[in-house]
């Protein structure tokens, strides 16, 4: 997985340049960083692990609740 997103990336970088001196690791990674936005709002929340903690607290702030759940199940599991 790892390898498809960063060939992903370098043919998105590459598409933009014509220069191959430019497709550096060090090169690329600098141009990720500078898209990346300093203040984003989903970075600012304070994520809790503990579902009743977490409804405590939106109780007490008068906010929302977002549940994410993931469930990782081996292909071969007949369970459900």
């Amino acid at each position: 997985m790892k390898a498809l997103a960063l060939s992903c990336c370098l043919l998105t970088f590459a598409s933009g340049s014509t220069r191959s001196a430019e497709l550096t690791p060090e090169a690329l990674t600098k141009q990720v960083r500078s898209l990346k936005q300093d203040k984003v709002a989903w970075r600012q929340i304070e994520w809790r692990s503990c579902l009743l903690q977490g409804l405590a607290e939106s109780r007490k702030k008068n906010k929302p609740v977002v549940l994410w759940i993931f469930i990782d199940r081996p292909i071969d599991d007949e369970r459900c």
